[in-house]
């Protein structure tokens, strides 16, 4: 049973970390999740449940962009879900097991990083010798055994140390530290609110997230309801605004059609399909050096495959794919494979289309499409959907929270992906005029729209998720004083709106996420014994 556990445990490791295929591993990286199958695989569901989703709201502002990754929320979700289980722990607890655990797992992914690139250059040795059947062995094998051995070694050797030993530890914890770290667990999810809140929080679209506070706080709102207020308000933004200079648009795309051909070699929809479909794991063999370039040339196999029978034509295809390339793969990102398969179609056929404009104008597109994807996907879907998702594992004790967040994520990547790919595939280089410009497909409109329905549920979720109360009392004359009925009078959830704004205000100045959190386990320890924190 241990060695099985201890299996089960690594595998879910890799697929929270190893970005196999987005549809499942994107989602599956956040801790309501990952945490919720950590608890069926150590046969206490419930337990996972609310540990993963304790973790996440402490993770639902941490955003990993451009390859860069401030803490390894897949390795904080399932190994402190795991920890919490094996000691037996409260679940409001977790989240002081995940933090540092997360920090920790920063180095597994420089790790994984780092031996990644090795594959990339077996890769440049298919590509020279057109090797298109053993793309797969390096481009995904090789790359997936790599992350299920970095990322699953801590299973082993956690189910190895073994439950009891936790429980005994967590018994000789004193009561004192216990109630600290449980005010601890009670600010953490402040910075999470915090940097969405920077995030998303452009000064005019700010009274949203007070409207969401406010509404949870005065009148016991859920975030459910706060969801559709904010969709119904966000929908009346969206379709007001005017659909200006949508006639300029028409003519930028008009003079920007590529040079037609006739197309005797054809992509079949099967052929499309699959290149939208494998290339959703784009970061399967994710690496330092040339980042998304192993993904990108195992997705484009189906493509060059049905267009190109020479090998010196393979081999040159199979390089244009190979260089450094890194946008957000799921979402927005899904308009340049559409782009490239487009290009390639018209090249095979006679167009004069080079190397340096296919690759030119991929590089030329991560950029802002990176930018606009990782806006959308990781600052505006993700919260949202988790945080509705936390609020019905934490309130409701319900296992419909993490299947309604991969549901609600995973659909709108597969039928916002699926649309824009075909949308670059039959308009070429001038579709992205179409969704960067003002034309009713306008990805900045739509942006402000999810914005206004983001900074509600934040607000709400603030009020009910960050828990900061006081148990001072001031004696004037015969009469004790208790300062949090005080605060209440004037404006209930004054504490945990102050905390948000303030470290807002220190993430504002740069200062560092990881060093906002000691700070916050530092005031959560200090207040609690001087008497200034109370357990909520």
């Amino acid at each position: 049973m241990f060695i099985i556990q201890a299996f089960l445990l690594a595998i879910t490791a890799n697929l929270a970390c190893g970005r196999v295929w987005s549809p499942i591993t994107w989602p599956f990286c956040y801790p309501l999740i990952n945490g919720t199958i950590v608890g069926i695989i150590l046969g206490d569901p419930l337990t996972g449940l609310l540990a993963g989703a304790t973790i996440n709201l402490a993770y639902i502002g941490w955003i990993s962009a451009g390859g860069t990754m401030p803490s390894n929320i897949g390795i904080a979700g399932v190994y402190g879900t795991a920890i919490t289980i094996l000691a037996s722990a409260d679940p409001s607890l977790a989240i002081t097991f995940a933090i540092p655990i997360g920090l920790l797992g920063v180095l597994l992914f420089q790790l994984q990083m780092t031996v990644n690139s090795i594959w990339v250059h077996r890769l440049d040795q298919n590509a020279e010798r057109a090797e298109l059947d053993k793309v797969w062995i390096n481009a995904a094998l090789l790359p997936q055994l790599t992350s299920l051995l970095i990322n699953g070694i801590p299973a082993f050797i956690l189910m190895s140390i073994g439950g009891t030993a936790f429980s005994n530890m967590m018994q000789q914890i004193p009561e004192s530290i216990v109630n600290a770290l449980t005010v601890t667990s009670g600010l953490l999810p402040a910075l999470g609110v915090a940097m969405l809140l920077n995030y998303l929080g452009k000064k005019y679209l700010l009274p949203y997230f007070f409207i969401g506070f406010f509404g949870a706080t005065y009148f016991g709102l859920s975030l459910t309801a706060i969801s559709i207020f904010g969709a119904c308000i966000a929908v009346l933004s969206y379709f007001g605004k005017k659909q200006g200079a949508e006639e300029q648009i028409e003519e930028a795309a008009a003079a920007a059609e590529e040079e037609t051909v006739e197309l005797k070699k054809r992509l079949t929809k099967g052929d499309r399909r699959k290149h939208w479909l494998i290339g959703l794991g784009a970061e399967i063999g994710y690496n330092y050096e040339r980042m998304q370039a192993s993904g990108n040339l195992l997705a484009m196999v189906p493509v060059i495959r049905r267009l190109y029978t020479d090998p010196a034509d393979i081999s040159a295809a199979m390089k244009r794919y190979l260089v450094f390339f890194n946008t957000e793969p799921s979402f927005i990102g899904n308009v340049i494979p559409g782009i490239c398969a487009s290009l390639e179609e018209k090249r095979a056929n006679g167009a004069d289309i080079s190397d340096e404009m296919i690759n030119g104008l991929r590089t030329g597109l991560m950029g802002p499409l990176a930018g606009v994807g990782d806006s959308l996907a990781g600052g505006i879907i993700y919260p949202i959907g988790i945080a509705i998702g936390c609020s019905m594992a934490l309130d409701n004790h319900s296992f419909f929270g993490p299947i309604f967040f991969f549901v609600l994520f995973t659909g709108i990547m597969l039928v916002l992906g699926n649309f824009l790919y075909n949308m670059g595939y039959k308009q070429g280089g001038s579709s992205i005029m179409h969704i960067l410009g003002e034309g009713k497909y306008s990805i900045t409109k739509l942006t402000d729209a999810f914005s206004i329905l983001g900074l509600m549920v934040i607000g709400a979720m603030g009020s009910t998720n960050v828990l900061v109360t006081t148990p001072l009392t001031f004696n004037i004359g015969q009469t004790s004083v208790v300062l949090q009925s005080v605060l209440d009078g004037l404006i209930p959830n004054l504490l945990p709106v102050a905390v948000i704004f303030g470290v807002a205000a220190l993430l504002k100045r740069k200062v560092n996420a990881t060093l906002v959190v000691v700070i916050l386990v530092a005031v959560s320890f200090a207040g609690y014994f001087l008497g200034i924190l109370g357990v909520s």
